[in-house]
Formats: C-alpha cells, structure tokens, sequence
C-alpha cells in the first residue's frame, strides 16, 4: 500500500513539474526569457509562484530543464547499459525519447530557442555529462586510439549529426524511415572513420 501511495505522489508530483515546465516553455516563447516572469509562469501552471520555486529555484533552470531531462535520459542509458554501442545506445535513446519527450515538447522547445537563441547555447552545455559517458563508448566503436588526431574530428563529426538529428526527430515524432535512414547515415560516418 505504502509503495502505491509512493508511487501516486510521484506520478502526481512529475505532472506538477511538466505542467510548470511546459508553461515556462510556451511564455518563453511567447513573450521571451526576459518577459515572462516566474508569477506568470505560475499562473500559467496553476499553481503558485512559491511551488514553481520548488521544482525549479529559477528561470534558466526551466528554461534548460527538458534539455537536461535528454541529456540525463543518455547518460543514464550508458550507466544502465554499459557494454551498449554508441550507436545503439544512439538509436535505442531516440526511440525512447520519442515517446518519453513528444513532439508537444519538442516543438515548444524549439520555439523557445527560435525566439531566445541565447538559451540554445546556454542547453548545450548541459551535455557535458552526457559527453563524458557516451565518448568512450564512441571511441570504441570508431575503433581508434584516443589520441589519434582523427578521433576528434571523427567525435566532433557524430557530435554534430546527432546533436543536428534529435530536435529534428522529436518535432516531428521519429517517422521510422527517417529514423532508419539517420541511423545508416551515423553508422556509415563512423565505420568510414574505423576504416580510415
């Protein structure tokens, strides 16, 4: 019984955090970082500005938030399942955040970048961790020595296509043949890079 209430606590807990979260989202948008203010955002969500301040101390910290949700979910994935491929790692993470992100979300926060492009580069370095975990098992995969001049260009390379392919599928939901075709394409780089 204790672990049913547990679990409704939380499930009830994770729908106050997303409905803050997308709220934020969408007046970021609308009315730019700087001109939402976080009683909007609380009235957006309905709720109140001090429960706002409890899942989020301030407003970069929602505005980055449903980044640092995808780069903890690929993080995790590799803590999981460590003997994971890059590129399995890759393909299944996309997959999952498809039905885990939406393309609700996705589009929300695109929005928010097209109309805040500061706080693109401000997400971008919520990926850090995830870097950390994904590179080796990347390093691996491309089959070169970490110290190899072209393991950085080759890292930088998948870095780029896969940071370029995530918002693109999680807007648009993740149509199989698109995925499909990506994942050939990541897999291609990478073995061109091993063959090198």
């Amino acid at each position: 019984m204790a672990e049913a209430v547990t679990s409704l606590r939380e499930r009830s807990k994770a729908k106050r955090r997303a409905a803050i979260q997308r709220a934020a989202l969408r007046l970021f948008a609308e009315r730019g970082y700087e001109g939402a203010t976080i009683a909007d955002i609380a009235e957006a969500a309905e709720v109140a500005p001090r429960t706002v301040r409890m899942y989020f101390p301030n407003k970069i910290d929602m505005a980055t938030s449903a980044a640092d949700d995808i780069a903890a979910r690929f993080t995790s994935l590799f803590q999981v399942q460590p003997d994971l491929s890059f590129s399995d790692a890759v393909d299944q993470w996309i997959r999952d955040e498809a039905e885990t992100t939406g393309p609700e979300l996705a589009q929300l926060v695109a929005a928010m970048y097209d109309a805040n492009p500061p706080l693109q580069a401000r997400s971008t370095t919520h990926w850090a961790d995830a870097a950390r975990f994904s590179g080796p098992a990347l390093v691996t995969e491309l089959g070169l020595a970490p110290d190899d001049p072209f393991t950085d260009v080759a890292t930088a390379t998948v870095g780029a296509a896969v940071g370029a392919y995530v918002p693109i599928a999680l807007k648009n939901g993740v149509p199989r043949e698109e995925h499909q075709l990506f994942m050939r394409y990541l897999r291609a780089v990478i073995s061109a890079a091993r063959d090198n």
